[in-house]
């Protein structure tokens, strides 16, 4: 299991351990999707050879995240 909180998804601790894990289960594996799913267009907007802050905006990526990810392509 990862080491997070029920509090960083909006949920009491405690009331109970198994809906607690559950919950934090899957709001944990949509949210590492999510972010994956970011990246993944980011690079296919590099490769569309969008500019670097359109896709910072469009992704929410950081243009620092965006250059690596130019760098891991052209490598």
């Amino acid at each position: 299991m990862h080491d997070i909180r029920a509090e960083d998804y909006g949920f009491e601790p405690g009331v109970t351990g198994f809906e607690e894990a559950v919950n934090i289960s899957f709001f944990d594996g949509k949210r590492e999707g999510i972010d994956e799913n970011k990246l993944e267009n980011a690079k296919n907007f590099i490769k569309l050879g969008i500019d670097e802050k359109t896709i910072s905006k469009g992704t929410g990526l950081d243009l620092e995240t965006i250059f690596e990810l130019k760098k891991e392509l052209i490598d």
